[in-house]
């Protein structure tokens, strides 16, 4: 005989299953981002046509930039050649511009924030704000920010070089973003190496591959098509980050004669 099941008993198991979705989807939405430096999967693909100053490091990965094996898994990313500019990945405004040490030297820091406004996100959660932070830049390069500064895409925000210039490492910028609340202040602290540094009680790292992503195809191998900054496109809908490293055409090969 078939079973009719109570309306009240299909209405709860209704409810169930949604919660089981809305939790999955939440889980799903976690991994994507690598919130807290939780491996994405993520890697780059650079357009075919053009030539890419490439990302050596990749996020929640224990691989370094010269191939050694990290003490810890790596918050960011990191990439480019020496003296290669650092493009800014988006709209947004400076917080500050500082003198860091991580242990290498000392090395300039700087640290960008964006509203979601500004990354074309929608109107949900409006409280959250995204930060850029771009490390190891030279410590005598002049760099001309001042907090409250606007930054437009494109613009070139400093330049590769070494963590704290010290020629025992391999050049590289690394790239660090993070999610917030927008009412949460930055609290500013002295590392053992006597650099500063920020932090708030929610700030949450996440892959600057996923922000690069939401406005990209990303493929079943987790490929991400990688959008260079161009000055001849129009950017007024794109969502979050072009890329912060230099892409040049490729150029065609010279038939033999």
């Amino acid at each position: 005989m078939r079973q009719i099941w109570p309306l009240y008993a299909i209405a709860s198991i209704g409810a169930f299953v949604a919660l089981i979705a809305i939790a999955a989807a939440a889980e799903m939405g976690a991994r994507s981002k690598g919130y807290d430096i939780q491996k994405t999967g993520l890697t780059p693909r650079y357009p075919s046509n053009m030539s890419c100053s490439p990302l050596t490091s990749f996020y929640a990965s224990w691989d370094d930039v010269d191939g050694t094996r990290r003490d810890e898994n790596h918050s960011g990313v990191d990439g480019g050649k020496l003296n290669d500019p650092i493009i800014a990945p988006a709209p947004g405004h400076v917080v500050a511009l500082w003198r860091a040490n991580w242990g290498w030297g000392e090395e300039q820091a700087l640290l960008i924030k964006y509203t979601k406004p500004e990354l074309k996100l929608g109107e949900s959660d409006q409280d959250l704000i995204y930060y850029s932070e771009f490390d190891h830049l030279a410590i005598n390069e002049p760099i001309n920010f001042s907090p409250g500064n606007l930054i437009t895409r494109g613009q070139t925000l400093a330049t590769v070089s070494r963590p704290g210039g010290n020629k025992d490492y391999l050049p590289e910028v690394h790239w660090e973003v993070w999610e917030a609340p927008a009412h949460e202040n930055l609290t500013w602290r002295q590392n053992k190496a006597g650099g500063a540094y920020w932090t708030t009680p929610s700030a949450r790292l996440v892959d600057p591959l996923y922000m690069m992503s939401l406005n990209a195809h990303v493929n079943e191998d987790l490929n991400v098509d990688i959008h260079p900054y161009l000055a001849t496109e129009d950017y007024s809908n794109f969502v979050g980050f072009t890329y912060i490293l230099p892409c040049h055409y490729a150029r065609l090969a010279t038939p033999e004669p």
